[in-house]
């Protein structure tokens, strides 16, 4: 029989299980030993050094997800947790599965944080020491985003907001959120009522029916505006209060009836609509409702001499915390010094919005940034005209693989640049390290949000003749498991006086 169905017939059985690590996103890793067969298991809000008696609920990947029913031993003492979403799933209110470290000391964290990294890079062979994690000096409230979900709230009600610990469909209304804006949970409020009164209906994805999908908020930590995205289905004439209106009638109203009236004013409003008919290509529209059409925001580079402002699309990806992401721009900056002339030109591989190659330019180096999503681009060419730095830096949308072995059939030289890689979480795909290989550049700065996929790129470097000269974890994400990291690979030794 295969091993993950003989694993069926665990499912809901209980086991005391030691835990032997922290998961990447941030559950408890322990060894189960069953019939002289060992099977890997993680288990959602268990942390290092426990003993929990858990229950076996899911396979994944040829290794189980368990829940704590009961803890044993504490590894690590316990700290009151801030949020009434936080914990284990109690009722429709509690189980939110964002914060997962937020019941343990912030230095614990950042421990867990770095024997995590070490952890996978040993896994891969990869023989370096990585610095201390960088502390985040804004351990609450320092996100710039956040995403939710409409949808059942456990209590047969409509609601708004993160999806419980594994559970696919339901939501916690968010009431609390320790991590964004205490506007957001007002806003949360105020929408799930407003939807309850009308009896606006929540999407429902296999029926493919129902009007409410997302509900997005963004905020410019340092300019103080903001942006609410309302995602909707397609569906138009539908049914509200006594009565029937469209689609656009039931926007108006939501922004007059709750975005008009929340302690704070939202700046700007956007309607964004999906349609998805089976057979046809989805097709997403941006309406907007209220407001400027961008979101603007200043970062500091690493000063406010050097400070670049951005204008932000709705759905334009930005690091979700500004003022670290400041700091980590400024470790790739300072990190690749060493490596550079004043007139190295950079080359800024899935760039975004192209924050770090327009953080080159602001210290007077020329760059080509590279990335797939047109709307990124499209945003980091006008961040580059209001910037001023138009000249400086050039762009291109497409795939990264692609887009290189276009580049360098053409004869494009690269072997004196600066290359600096931000991948998406599973890393560099093979045809993209195989043109990155192609391109002769001596040094890398590689920009990760996932220590597994990094240790996995690491290696492969390491056996085509880079060495490792930095490691340096940040801490993005202050109460999760999350962990950017800088790394300064080269062929050979080099510096330059500058």
């Amino acid at each position: 029989m295969p091993r993950n169905k003989r694993m069926y017939q665990f499912i809901m059985t209980r086991h005391e299980i030691l835990i032997e690590g922290l998961s990447l996103r941030g559950w408890g890793r322990g060894t189960l030993c069953i019939d002289e067969k060992k099977y890997g298991v993680e288990v959602r809000n268990a942390l290092p050094g426990d003993r929990v008696l858990a229950e076996l609920r899911r396979i994944e990947k040829n290794s189980f997800e368990a829940e704590v029913v009961e803890f044993v031993s504490h590894g690590y003492a316990r700290v009151a947790e801030r949020c009434r979403h936080a914990g284990c799933r109690r009722d429709k209110d509690t189980g939110c599965g964002g914060c997962t470290l937020q019941s343990i000391a912030y230095e614990t964290q950042l421990d867990l944080k770095h024997t995590l990294l070490q952890r996978c890079l040993k896994s891969n062979h990869v023989e370096a020491t990585p610095n201390p994690v960088l502390p985040c000096a804004n351990q609450w409230f320092y996100r710039n985003k956040m995403e939710l979900t409409f949808g059942p709230d456990g209590a047969d009600q409509l609601g708004v907001g993160l999806h419980p610990a594994g559970f696919q469909h339901e939501v916690i209304t968010l009431r609390q959120c320790e991590t964004l804006s205490p506007l957001i949970a007002e806003l949360c409020v105020r929408t799930t009522q407003w939807a309850q009164e009308n009896g606006v209906t929540y999407y429902v994805f296999r029926k493919n029916s129902g009007f409410l999908r997302n509900l997005t908020f963004r905020e410019g930590k340092r300019t103080g505006k903001n942006m609410v995205i309302l995602t909707t289905s397609g569906e138009d004439n539908l049914p509200f209060g006594d009565g029937t209106k469209t689609a656009r009638e039931i926007i108006d109203h939501y922004a007059a009836h709750v975005l008009c009236n929340l302690s704070h004013a939202i700046d700007t409003f956007y309607w964004t609509t999906i349609v998805t008919v089976k057979g046809c290509k989805t097709v997403q529209e941006d309406h907007l409702i209220f407001g400027p059409s961008v979101l603007r925001e200043v970062m500091y580079v690493p000063d406010e001499a050097h400070a670049l402002a951005f204008e932000i699309l709705p759905h334009a990806f930005f690091q979700p915390n500004t003022l670290q992401a400041e700091r980590l721009y400024d470790i790739v900056r300072r990190q690749a010094e060493p490596f550079m002339k004043p007139d190295t030109p950079v080359l800024d591989l899935y760039c975004g919005t192209g924050t770090i190659a327009l953080s080159f330019a602001r210290h007077g180096h020329r760059a080509i940034a590279v990335d797939i999503e047109v709307q990124a681009i499209e945003n980091a060419r006008a961040n580059a005209e209001y910037n001023g730095l138009s000249d400086s830096v050039e762009f291109y949308a497409g795939d990264t693989a692609e887009t290189l072995k276009q580049l360098l059939d053409r004869d494009a030289k690269f072997s004196e640049y600066l290359l600096v890689i931000d991948p998406p979480r599973r890393g560099l795909l093979p045809p993209a390290y195989k043109q990155i290989m192609r391109l002769g550049i001596d040094t890398i700065i590689y920009v990760s949000c996932n220590p597994e996929s990094l240790a996995n790129d690491l290696e492969k470097f390491l056996l085509d003749g880079y060495r490792i000269h930095n490691i340096q974890p940040v801490d993005m994400l202050p109460q999760t498991a999350h962990l950017e990291t800088v790394v300064t690979l080269s062929r050979r030794e080099k510096s330059f006086d500058v």
